[in-house]
């Protein structure tokens, strides 16, 4: 018989419920009025009283953890209440608080088992380190994780000191480092959890298994004499996971070297010493401006989920590419795997679809050869991509997106092929990235049904998508695209018609500069060591071999037609252009390539541009001339109507090009210098270097009249 004890006649708010089954009860988390469980203060003010009263239930033997919530565990904590931490004493305060709420429940005389289905991040992971036993669901929405990291602090309600005692120290600082994720079968092959049970029936399996364990679980299971014993075993891994952390980071991020520190006291000196230094170094690094900026960033990234227009969404249950290169296969790719939708793909001839599907099975096989595919399902996801060089097929898709070339003329014939079909519902998504979709919709017989879809390559890695309204875009296409495009798994950024939208028009002014840069004399390496030291993905020559020499050049034509008194192009484009250099793609461009890989600066290059390439500079001067005229482009970006808000344009930039998270995005950066000193920095390079420094209009009106981008 199973009774429900009413938590709130304990003086509960009602995020618990504790149902007794004889001798065993489960404590339900289901957070009222929220799609998620979290950890707020309220929430740990009653976890804390319940688990006070458990203690006291003498004929409780075991304690089942579970969710109430369909496809989540815990998603962690409250990301909201870190924005109201003061100083870091009252931050210090609320992590030890919930360090001792976790710790009392792993004191509980009660025999505790976390069933874990769905996503079980932060703080679900960490207190279900103080539950004795774990069992996940072997469903693939559930997803166990310590990402703290990507929020510049680490995990401090315990899971990094309690962590490497479970699943020793490697497997620790691997998770807890780099934020990954494990699915269930993963997590138990590290021991992170201890069974793994269909998730319809993960409650029974998690009430049989701690019945079956009869006891509290005793000492560490995955620890090794190296760590519990050898001191001089444990620095060479903390020393070695140090300097890897360095070389990746540049140490731009504190928190990954600051969890090594902790982990390390609390394998020197004990567990409570090692939750002392976690309170004490998230805390502070809470109060820094890494963390700030990477909160900033998740609540840009949760609020780009909302769309007020997912309503007028319609379903996709076919999709058309048309443009078969390494764009095009990408995106057949992508379309198969994250959306399991059929994929019809048209080119001009079967070479170029061979390509198409070389490009698809790269990524497919990369997954197989780390074992994350098996080559069975490899093969079924290929099949689901069919190619034809007529347009069979495409007469009841209900998407098609289009990636032929950047040219606008051969963009508006395979629209009107398109319509031709007959299908007067079909979406047609234009992955242009630089060409108004108004213009590519200009003779279309239903321009309400085309709408921009920018990739941007490779499709499988990068993870922002803009979505282009043009000006008869309707809701639906609009909606459509993004919802399809968030199905994909990526993030969507709304924008206005304009070219090059947002991610390319800013990227004009930081690309060309690069060309002057090197047609001054400045070395590739210099140019390239210095926006890489500001925090870029990859230096912008390196950059530009990646897009292709060819693709820049027609992106930047595009863009200096529409604005031409401002983006004057460099002449070094089109000369490395003239001398037959592509890029990667052909193995020649700024640098030279073998098999996709960058083997060193191509010398001849200097002969073609006419220049020494020795002068080395400043990085300061090289970051100042690479990112203020973005800064520029923002505002008037901002300022037209292109996007509604900075945050938007932030993470465009973010997660289009790699912009330093830690700096919290382009224009909060400009925020952080003062936009009188970018006004004053710019007017200084107008008169130095050339007229295409000059502030803009909105830019100056904020700085004059004392406004940020962020009010």
């Amino acid at each position: 018989m199973t009774t429900t004890i009413d938590t709130e006649a304990i003086g509960q708010l009602g995020a618990f419920r504790l149902e007794r089954e004889g001798d065993l009860a489960v404590l339900w988390f289901d957070l009222p009025g929220e799609k998620v469980n979290k950890f707020s203060s309220s929430v740990m003010l009653e976890l804390d009283a319940l688990v006070d009263a458990i203690s006291l239930m003498r004929d409780v033997k075991y304690l089942v953890l579970a969710s109430g919530k369909e496809s989540i565990f815990i998603a962690g904590a409250d990301i909201t209440e870190f924005t109201k931490v003061t100083d870091a004493a009252e931050a210090e305060r609320f992590t030890r608080f919930g360090q001792d709420v976790f710790r009392k429940l792993a004191a509980l005389p009660q025999v505790s088992v976390a069933a874990i289905h769905g996503a079980c991040m932060g703080g679900g992971t960490e207190i279900s380190l103080n539950c004795d036993y774990r069992v996940a669901s072997d469903s693939p929405k559930t997803s166990i994780a310590l990402p703290e990291v990507k929020l510049g602090i680490f995990p401090a309600w315990t899971g990094t000191t309690l962590l490497p005692r479970l699943i020793g120290l490697p497997a620790a600082l691997d998770m807890i480092l780099t934020g990954r994720s494990f699915d269930g079968r993963r997590a138990k092959k590290i021991g992170l959890v201890d069974e793994v049970a269909p998730a319809t029936i993960l409650l029974e399996a998690a009430k049989k298994f701690v019945r079956n364990q009869g006891k509290k679980r005793g000492g560490s299971s995955r620890t090794h004499f190296y760590l519990e014993g050898n001191p001089l075993a444990r620095g060479f891994i903390f020393n070695k996971a140090r300097k890897s952390v360095s070389e990746k980071t540049g140490g731009s991020y504190p928190a990954p070297l600051r969890a090594i520190d902790v982990m390390e006291i609390g394998f020197r000196e004990g567990i409570e010493q090692g939750l002392a230094a976690e309170a004490k170094g998230a805390s502070e690094l809470i109060m820094g401006d890494t963390a700030k900026n990477l909160i900033s960033l998740f609540f840009l990234m949760e609020e780009s989920k909302k769309d007020p227009l997912s309503k007028s969404a319609l379903p996709v249950k076919r999709a058309g590419v048309l443009g078969a290169g390494v764009m095009g296969g990408g995106i057949a790719q992508i379309v198969v795997d994250k959306a399991d939708v059929p994929v019809r793909m048209k080119d001009i001839n079967q070479h170029a679809l061979a390509g198409g599907m070389k490009a698809a099975a790269r990524v497919w096989q990369k997954k197989v050869e780390k074992r994350r595919l098996s080559r069975r399902d490899m093969a079924a996801k290929m099949s689901r991509i069919t190619t034809t060089t007529d347009w069979s097929g495409f007469g009841n898709v209900d998407l098609v997106i289009e990636a032929v070339v950047e040219n606008l003329a051969i963009k508006q014939q395979v629209l009107a092929d398109v319509e031709a079909l007959g299908n007067d519902e079909v979406i047609f998504a234009s992955n242009t990235s630089s060409i108004p979709i108004s213009q590519i919709a200009a003779g279309a017989k239903r321009p309400e049904n085309v709408a921009g879809m920018h990739f941007f390559n490779p499709v499988d890695k990068m993870p922002l998508v803009e979505v282009i309204r043009g000006e008869k875009s309707s809701d639906a296409a609009v909606a459509t695209v993004a919802a399809f495009a968030r199905k994909l798994g990526k993030t969507v950024v709304h924008c206005n018609d304009a070219p090059g939208f947002v991610v390319n028009r800013i990227l004009t002014p930081y690309m060309n500069e690069a060309a002057f840069l090197l047609e001054e004399g400045y070395s590739v390496e210099a140019i390239d060591r210095a926006m890489k030291g500001f925090g870029m993905p990859m230096g912008p020559l390196a950059l530009l071999d990646e897009v292709g020499i060819d693709v820049a050049n027609k992106a930047g034509q595009v863009m200096v037609d529409s604005f031409p008194d401002r983006m004057t192009p460099s002449s070094g484009i089109r000369k490395l252009l003239e001398s037959g250099r592509l890029g990667k793609k052909n193995g020649r461009g700024v640098y030279l390539w073998s098999e996709g890989k960058r083997t060193g600066v191509d010398p001849e290059i200097y002969k073609v541009l006419g220049v020494s390439g020795t002068t080395q500079g400043t990085p300061g001067t090289i970051i100042e001339r690479m990112v203020l005229p973005m800064i520029n482009e923002a505002s008037l970006i901002l300022d037209s109507g292109v996007v509604e808000t900075p945050g938007q344009i932030d993470l465009a930039m973010i997660m289009g090009t790699g912009f330093p998270p830690f700096r919290g995005g382009l224009l909060r950066y400009a925020d952080s210098l003062g936009l009188p000193e970018v006004v004053q920095r710019l007017e200084n390079l107008a008169s130095s270097a050339g007229p295409r420094f000059a502030p803009s209009a909105p830019l100056l009106a904020r700085a004059k009249e004392g406004r940020k981008f962020y009010e």
